[in-house]
């Protein structure tokens, strides 16, 4: 039988809901399962199920794990039915943050990995606004080469995407590059080598840079990466 998981959750008059849920895949930092209740993007929800030690960071001796998770996306199964949709969490540890109690609704977003391993979130001052392309919080190794810059230098360095999406990611990087740096991805992994432009760099909380590009060229097999998702462990 295949994994199962409880989701809880409440919804925008407060009230709490509880639901089953089929579980798709699974790792330590993050799950997508079907259910037939709608979650909105950039909420927070709990999943509960029996997972064995090497899925977890903390409660090893107990029977069921619970933990927070952030909704990274849900999309309908099917265009005719939308009563069922898949859902993707990000976790992000045993308890939720302090707005979380004052404003159950509060939405949040990504704001880099934690030193338990899980993510770090923070607050969002409005609603999450759809992307057009699902974000993929999977690391990817890569070897992230500049074409060329404003100072008209080159070079590369292998490294992390954080996060993918068939149009753009954001890599962890050492060098120095600017809005507008031609760069090319290269992931042997994923068997693509894509030209992208630099369009903003960033900081995290952890103190590591982020380039964020966009792909000018070909797009990120990202069904490749859906079905590389690690498999459920069955119980």
């Amino acid at each position: 039988m295949l994994l199962r998981a409880v989701i809880r959750g409440k919804d925008k008059g407060g009230r709490h809901w509880k639901k089953d849920a089929d579980v798709v895949s699974i790792s330590p930092t993050g799950s997508s399962f079907n259910m037939d209740q709608k979650c909105e993007v950039g909420t927070l929800v709990t999943l509960t199920a029996r997972l064995p030690a090497h899925l977890r960071f903390y409660d090893y001796d107990k029977e069921l794990y619970r933990v927070w998770g952030l909704v990274q996306y849900c999309e309908a199964m099917t265009a005719e039915d939308s009563s069922n949709y898949h859902i993707g969490l990000a976790f992000i540890g045993k308890d939720c943050p302090e707005s979380y109690n004052a404003d159950p609704l509060q939405h949040y977003r990504i704001s880099g990995a934690g030193s338990t391993g899980m993510w770090n979130v923070s607050e969002l001052k409005r609603p999450f606004r759809k992307r057009a392309d699902l974000r993929f919080w999977r690391n990817v190794d890569l070897y992230l080469a500049v074409i060329d810059t404003k100072e008209g230098s080159a070079g590369g360095e292998r490294t992390t995407a954080e996060n993918v999406s068939r149009t753009g990611a954001a890599v962890f990087t050492t060098m120095n590059l600017a809005v507008g740096d031609r760069v090319k991805f290269i992931s042997e992994q994923y068997d693509f080598s894509g030209l992208a432009l630099v369009r903003s760099m960033q900081v995290g909380e952890d103190g590591r840079t982020r380039v964020h590009i966009k792909f000018v060229e070909n797009t990120f097999p990202v069904e490749i990466l859906m079905r590389s998702e690690i498999a459920v462990e069955r119980i």
